[in-house]
């Protein structure tokens, strides 16, 4: 039972929700330990250091979950090419709610930048689960 549910593939969008919930935890722990590295030491504008962050935790999230996540249903390419269009709207996401926070709210950036990982989330999860890994 704990073989399938920790090892297995599986079609559950219950048990799907939450090993994404788990990579996307991962993910978020790279793409923040990123974005503060490079808004701290490298004082790096919110806007580029965003992108790289973003960036890392992508390609670590997307490994993780055509492994252990999604079973793929496209071709590698197709699959790659939804995945980065998928990317872009997050990213453009992000950057619209650090922009929020961040200029307008006058929140402090790594908070900000959280807040925008926590609402990233459903848009990454729905749009994978059923444009990608249908």
């Amino acid at each position: 039972m704990i073989r399938k549910i920790l090892l297995d593939k599986t079609q559950s969008a219950h048990l799907q929700f939450i090993r994404y919930f788990f990579v996307g935890g991962t993910a978020a722990v790279v793409d923040l330990l990123v974005f503060s590295v490079l808004i701290t030491y490298f004082e790096l504008h919110y806007v580029p250091a965003a992108f790289v962050a973003y960036m890392c935790g992508l390609a670590w999230n997307h490994l993780l979950c055509v492994f252990w996540v999604f079973e793929s249903k496209h071709d590698r390419a197709k699959e790659l090419f939804m995945v980065f269009a998928i990317a872009v709207g997050g990213l453009l996401w992000t950057w619209l709610i650090l922009y929020l926070l961040i200029d307008i709210a006058h929140m402090d950036e790594i908070i900000s930048k959280m807040i925008s990982q926590i609402l990233v989330l459903f848009w990454n999860f729905t749009m994978r689960k059923f444009y990608v890994f249908h």
